[in-house]
């Protein structure tokens, strides 16, 4: 996996996927895998894997 440093520019014009850091060495691995988190089992029906399009738009969904 490439490291890159992003500046503020690529906060506004690029999607983010967040996840804990003990996730990272199965990202490696494997890359994103759908899945149907513990909290969207009553939610959802088929995997996936969210992403966010800037830092704006993560905020509207956490809250």
């Amino acid at each position: 996996m490439e490291t890159y440093k992003s500046t503020n520019k690529d906060i506004q014009s690029n999607y983010f996927h967040f996840t804990k850091g003990n996730n990272i060495n199965s990202i490696e691995k494997n890359g994103l895998l759908p899945k149907i988190s513990f909290h969207a089992q009553s939610l959802e029906d088929t995997k996936k894997v969210f992403f966010v399009e800037g830092l704006d738009n993560l905020l509207v969904s956490i809250i």
